[in-house]
């Protein structure tokens, strides 16, 4: 395991690029009225509204044949703020609430993602939640053009010396035990394009599920979130090391 250090950091420069919570439910009512009378609920804050089209990937396999076919999804409407710093989505059993730069923090966010699945529920009314997904993705600017992995991280790729022992762009994706039992936690962790010259960058995507056999009450969404917060908090910290740290300034409570 990562470890556990602190959670409850807070930084004044954090790298989190987005964070979404997404919410899937079980059986909820669903007709081309229902966007509408959400728009009607959220439409002083998030004024922009669209409506994007999703495609997915079906794959169909027998005993002589294999065929791949592209197959449309269902329609997801999607409600922006004026400064495209947040964006609900919404479509049959599903809302996602992402949070884009700049981000708060959890405490400030948490309440947002409440009020959005409030809003979905007393308008779709789903019978329970099937399963809950908490993702934060994260873009860390290192100061250098090269550097060693492991003065910014705790996890990174190690190539044994029989290879050269360096390695240029990478891409890993563990599945690791998680703070709170019960979740499936995924870090998968990779070179990014670097933002100016001089400097490096990576990408840090912490990826926690939860979902149980049978459809859960609404009411304890939170609890649940708030654990896979915690989770990521415990990954994230313990993927990187202090000298990471100091490039996103953590702040002092006096």
């Amino acid at each position: 395991m990562l470890g556990e250090p602190k959670i409850g950091k807070k930084y004044i420069n954090p790298p989190v690029v987005e964070a979404l919570c997404e919410v899937y439910f079980h059986q909820s009512k669903w007709d081309g009225t229902l966007p509408g009378l959400f728009f009607g609920k959220v439409r002083r804050s998030y004024p922009k509204k669209r409506e994007s089209k999703q495609i997915g990937v079906h794959v169909s396999i027998s005993k002589e044949t294999q065929t791949t076919q592209l197959q449309r999804g269902e329609g997801r409407i999607q409600f922006m703020k004026e400064d495209g710093s947040r964006l609900i989505q919404i479509e049959k059993n599903l809302i996602v609430i992402n949070q884009l730069k700049p981000y708060p923090n959890f405490e400030d966010w948490k309440p947002v993602v409440k009020q959005m699945l409030k809003h979905y529920s007393e308008i779709a009314q789903p019978k329970g939640i099937k399963r809950i997904g908490v993702r934060y993705i994260n873009r860390i600017i290192i100061p250098k053009a090269t550097f060693k992995m492991e003065d910014y991280f705790g996890l990174y790729p190690e190539v044994p010396e029989s290879l050269g022992a360096m390695h240029g762009k990478f891409m890993m994706r563990l599945e690791i035990p998680p703070k709170h039992k019960g979740h499936v936690l995924m870090v998968t962790f990779g070179t990014a394009p670097p933002g100016s010259p001089g400097t490096s960058a990576e990408m840090l995507d912490i990826y926690d599920i939860f979902a149980l056999s049978r459809p859960f009450p609404i009411g304890d969404v939170d609890k649940y979130v708030v654990e896979a917060h915690e989770n990521i908090e415990v990954a994230f910290e313990g993927s990187i090391t202090s000298k990471a740290r100091e490039l996103f300034k953590e702040e002092v409570i006096r």
